[in-house]
């Protein structure tokens, strides 16, 4: 590496040479990481529905009636919840008056921690419960770590028929808008990049506020844990399904996505961090060729996400990293299904 002749251009040339470092120390880490393999099929995409696995047999809606009856869980939640709506009020205000970075990045930190909270009792007693995270190791031609998430939402206790339409209605919309996804445009907040592709060309296309055609093909950058002080970013190029159906009045909405293969001239992508303030940070980044999912949505306030990948290597940590992702982005739905427009 060529360093300028000076204190500037050689203190940049350390930085960078200490960041490529560090990348290769944890990409070395993750290649290195191993596990016991067997001979197992892959994962399958769910059928669209509820999830009984989670509920052990019984019906969603007795299944999370059950969980209010914790009592103290109730009083830490909603004590947890608003909070957090004081955290990100006080970081909102901030972000309107054009106030210092710093002070707008701590409080976005202030925020992070409180939704932490919230997320861990929500997991406990609240709308949203996750299966735990399931590892699966699968023999093909190659060694192939599978990881799979599966959690749900159920946020139709005491409501009419109407208003549990208007929810369905808001979550559906909001899935099929593409401006609303990465976490930067005040999207889901795991999601670094999402943009619908053009397979023939390889190029991204402008976001819309309406996807109004199935299949759709799409480019995703997801933020994932932090190895060594690095963060992690992957990406990967889907197809997506999107179904609607009725059943008397019975509504559904859901999405199915795998991967595909990306276009031959797509370029490797540059996935950023990026605060509240807009300060951008470098990721690690990792594509994926193997990734399935399904989002489930249904009239009766019931939402379900799954997904599953398979990274290629054993990852020994970001069990507790993935989890939490995916109850913030089950949260973050339900949330703005229930916000008056």
């Amino acid at each position: 590496m060529l360093c300028a002749n000076n204190k500037a251009g050689k203190s940049q040339c350390m930085r960078t040479s200490t960041l490529v470092a560090s990348k290769l120390v944890v990409l070395g880490i993750l290649a290195l990481s191993s596990s016991p393999v067997f001979a197992t099929s892959r994962p399958v995409i769910p059928e669209p529905g509820e999830d009984l696995k989670l509920t052990q047999g019984i019906p969603v809606d007795q299944f999370f009636a059950a969980r209010t009856q914790n009592t103290q869980c109730q009083t830490e939640l909603k004590a947890a919840n608003e909070q957090y709506h004081a955290d990100k009020k006080a970081l909102n205000v901030l972000l309107e008056q054009k106030g210092d970075a710093t002070a707008i990045d701590r409080a976005e930190q202030t925020a992070d921690a409180s939704r932490k909270i919230l997320l861990a009792k929500t997991q406990i007693c609240g709308v949203c419960a996750t299966q735990d995270l399931e590892k699966k190791s699968v023999t093909t031609n190659k060694k192939e770590y599978w990881y799979l998430t599966d959690g749900s939402c159920y946020i139709g206790q005491g409501k009419d028929s109407a208003t549990l339409n208007r929810y369905f209605e808001n979550a559906v919309n909001r899935l099929k808008n593409m401006k609303k996804y990465p976490g930067k445009s005040g999207g889901f907040r795991a999601l670094l990049e999402f943009n619908e592709i053009d397979m023939d060309t390889g190029e991204l296309l402008p976001p819309v506020d309406k996807v109004d055609h199935t299949p759709f093909y799409a480019f995703i950058g997801v933020r994932g844990p932090v190895a060594l002080g690095m963060p992690v970013g992957f990406w990967y190029i889907f197809k997506n399904d999107l179904v609607d159906r009725e059943q008397g009045d019975l509504k559904e909405f859901f999405i199915r996505f795998e991967s595909v293969k990306k276009p031959a001239n797509f370029p490797s992508p540059d996935l950023k961090i990026q605060t509240a303030s807009g300060k951008q940070s470098s990721t690690i980044q990792r594509e994926l060729t193997l990734v399935q999912g399904m989002w489930y949505l249904n009239n009766r306030g019931y939402y379900r996400y799954y997904t599953g990948a398979d990274f290629g290597i054993n990852i020994p940590f970001g069990t507790d990293f993935a989890l939490n992702t995916l109850m913030d982005t089950l949260l973050t739905l339900t949330e703005d299904s229930v916000a008056e427009n």
